[in-house]
């Protein structure tokens, strides 16, 4: 009888001490837990950032007209299209926190020609071949619990430069 009230003391004693572990190492757990998932949505949202720059650039530089759009648009002067390209990039970012800015350069340099939006007339065109179309597509990355042990959010930030063909003649 002695012996069986001392194995049962024992077993107790045993669970004590493994609820003991477990309630020093869980939270432990739970912070790396939250910690990849936060490393995996700030590249997640960086690489939509960098996508939808890439993309409303390379909308902006394709060469022709928009369709439907009146007075035969082309697409760099087109800046709701290129934004809307920029967007449809994104999923896990909402539509209302993406700043995008497009500015046109002269040629080479970094100097601003043009900005979005403008009136597109095509006697008063101010963009020549050559002339580069610059998207800028600014995010603000806030962490899923708010501010954590002083981890606050930041901007993330991407550009994209392209070069504006306005016209390319294929020949046999």
């Amino acid at each position: 009888m002695i012996k069986s009230t001392m194995k049962f003391n024992r077993l107790r004693i045993e669970n004590a001490q493994t609820m003991v572990e477990f309630a020093l190492v869980f939270p432990l757990i739970l912070l790396i837990t939250y910690g990849i998932i936060e490393i995996g949505r700030v590249m997640f949202i960086y690489a939509e950032v960098t996508g939808a720059a890439r993309e409303g650039a390379r909308y902006g530089v394709a060469s022709g007209l928009v369709p439907g759009v009146s007075p035969d648009t082309p697409y760099y002067a087109y800046c709701d299209g290129i934004m809307q390209a920029a967007r449809r990039i994104t999923i896990l970012i909402p539509t209302g926190d993406i700043n995008i800015s497009v500015k046109y350069l002269t040629g080479s340099s970094s100097s601003v020609k043009q900005t979005c939006p403008f009136t597109y007339s095509k006697a008063s065109d101010p963009i020549i071949q050559g002339d580069r179309i610059r998207v800028e597509v600014n995010v603000y990355y806030s962490p899923i619990v708010g501010e954590f042990l002083g981890f606050s959010g930041f901007n993330i930030k991407a550009l994209n430069f392209r070069t504006i063909l306005k016209t390319v003649e294929i020949t046999n």
